[in-house]
């Protein structure tokens, strides 16, 4: 969770957390299992959100995910481990909530264990970084939620 300031009756603190759902489906798109694990904001993520508050020119918007097959960092991280695919994601916000989501879905994965969100094709600003226990399946689904509070 990261707080822009103190809370205090005249001023409101503002945090950030996600979560990932991983859906991993078989050949016949029949779901097999429901994942859902923390994911971390890296420091390169948290400069990326503040240039896109505080900046005239925007960063790139986030538009990738990334899985790999190595060991996910931690918030100095700026790239995956060990990156083997990567897909176009969809963002989705829905006015007036506090949570904003980015989709992708990977197939003919292999022994996938760590994920990020990227703001391009390739290489880019690693926004979110997560680790889970190696996933070999026909299709998987990240859904990368974010709340405000």
């Amino acid at each position: 969770m990261f707080k822009l300031f103190k809370k205090d009756k005249n001023r409101e603190a503002i945090n950030i957390k996600g979560k990932l759902k991983l859906i991993g489906r078989d050949k016949n798109g029949k779901v097999v299992f429901i994942k859902e694990v923390p994911n971390l904001i890296t420091n390169a993520g948290f400069d990326f959100i503040a240039d896109v508050i505080g900046k005239t020119t925007q960063p790139s918007e986030i538009t990738h995910m990334a899985i790999g097959n190595g060991t996910a960092g931690d918030a100095t991280a700026t790239t995956l481990t060990s990156e083997t695919a990567r897909s176009a994601a969809t963002y989705a916000h829905t006015a007036g909530t506090k949570t904003f989501t980015f989709t992708a879905t990977f197939t003919s994965v292999v022994a996938a264990t760590e994920y990020g969100c990227f703001n391009a094709s390739e290489n880019g600003t690693m926004l979110n970084t997560a680790g889970f226990t190696a996933i070999t399946i026909d299709s998987l689904q990240i859904v990368a939620t974010f709340t405000l509070s």
